[in-house]
């Protein structure tokens, strides 16, 4: 009974009543309909759903980067000193390379510039973390979230590429 005058106070529905509204126009085309509509934030433009899209997307690369060595340095502590630094410097360039992709993808997005947009955003899409961390037989701390980045990235370039 507590639990029901809880859920009955807080104002918001459980996730079970909340009802999926729909996918955005700009993202039918999308591998993953739902997380794209999310990431459109309900625009109904295509520069909106693009520029949404891609700022979501940044915004996961720098919670990536900024939790990646914290995470990486533990899963490569039984490595070689030459290996751990190979692959720390590996990811480290990945995701600071999928940074300055996604924000030149943005800038090419706002100077209606599609050669340059599809180019950082497809460039956006690496796996160099991941397949530096494979070689070495460790498994992936960021294998979770690192899947789901590329989850955005694919939903981005569903978007741009619909104009």
């Amino acid at each position: 009974m507590g639990c029901v005058l809880f859920l009955m106070a807080s104002g918001s529905p459980p996730a079970a009543a909340r009802r999926f509204i729909g996918v955005n126009p700009w993202c039918r085309t999308a591998s993953h309909k739902r997380l794209c509509t999310q990431m459109a934030k309900g625009a109904t433009t295509w520069h909106g759903a693009s520029a949404n899209a891609m700022i979501a997307t940044l915004e996961l690369a720098k919670r990536i980067q900024s939790m990646s060595d914290r995470l990486i340095r533990p899963a490569i502590a039984f490595l070689e000193p030459q290996s751990r630094e190979s692959i720390s410097a590996s990811c480290a360039e990945d995701f600071e390379l999928a940074i300055s992709d996604l924000e030149d993808s943005i800038k090419a997005l706002e100077a209606n510039d599609m050669g340059t947009l599809t180019v950082h955003l497809s460039a956006a899409y690496s796996t160099d973390c991941s397949d530096a961390l494979a070689e070495f037989g460790v498994d992936d701390p960021l294998a979770k979230v690192s899947g789901h980045y590329l989850k955005m990235v694919d939903n981005c370039l569903a978007v741009v590429r619909q104009i």
